[in-house]
């Protein structure tokens, strides 16, 4: 009776392992899919007022990541952002403006590559760019009149008390009632949502797990793993022939004992 519950034990256990290791390797596989979907390109959605998908003072919302916005206001101040990556290889100076909207709150705008001097543009403009969330890592040490990185924090304050959260990256710029400013705009590719670990690194992981749990399959096959249950059984064996000799012995004393009882009498 021992001997069935401890395989039906093993047996058990076995199974629930290779189970783990099966459910393991789904769940690497899914989140490469995930990370695939992720990270590939979607079509932009139609142009929308910055005003309709996010509100100032507030975090951006997920679903206003990346959405092309239009925007109408003045430019009040410029900054310039050093050492930003313009793609993977150039790294320039960018012209970056706070814009007063008509509701009267403002907005990051990153016009294009920085011009020495920045040019004054008066008067009303509208803008049409690329909605991004704000950085949160330095790109330079800041001097007078420059950002660190592009982040609507480092202008709060009395003049500015109520930003929209992110920056929009230009693709277009009129001046209303005013000559045409020249600008070199940037590149202002869709950024993706990251999920830990790479693609590769993931299916890595499934071929780990999925092949632990094909070893512990067939794992019985082995000679050395049939051979230790061949020595388990002998070893069981060995051991309830010991104690039916055992017990033999001592059914031999006590007849023994009986029998010189009897020869007393």
């Amino acid at each position: 009776m021992k001997r069935v519950l401890r395989i039906a034990l093993i047996a058990t256990t076995w199974t629930l392992l290779i189970f783990i290791l099966v459910q393991l390797g789904f769940w690497q596989l899914h989140r490469a899919q995930e990370l695939n979907k992720i990270t590939a390109p979607t079509a932009d959605k139609p142009v929308i007022e910055l005003t309709q998908i996010a509100s100032p003072g507030m975090n951006m919302p997920i679903r206003a990541v990346n959405r092309i916005v239009s925007v109408s206001g003045v430019y009040e101040k410029a900054f310039i952002a050093r050492d930003q990556k313009v793609n993977q290889e150039l790294i320039k100076d960018l012209d970056v403006r706070v814009l007063r909207l008509e509701n009267s709150f403002a907005v990051l705008i990153v016009r294009g590559i920085a011009q020495n001097p920045p040019p004054e543009i008066p008067g009303k403009v509208d803008l049409v760019g690329r909605l991004y969330p704000r950085q949160n890592v330095d790109r330079a040490f800041a001097k007078d009149n420059e950002l660190s990185r592009v982040d609507p924090a480092l202008i709060v304050g009395k003049e500015f008390p109520f930003l929209y959260d992110g920056y929009i990256v230009l693709s277009s710029e009129k001046v209303i009632n005013g000559p045409a400013s020249t600008v070199e705009f940037i590149d202002s590719p869709q950024i993706s949502q990251r999920v830990p670990g790479f693609y590769w690194q993931h299916i890595s992981y499934v071929v780990v797990w999925w092949f632990m749990a094909v070893l512990l399959l067939v794992l019985p096959l082995f000679p050395q793993m049939r051979q230790r249950n061949y020595i388990a059984l002998a070893a069981e064996q060995k051991a309830a022939e010991a104690v039916k000799g055992r017990s033999r012995k001592v059914k031999k004393v006590t007849k023994a004992k009986k029998v010189s009882k009897r020869r007393v009498k």
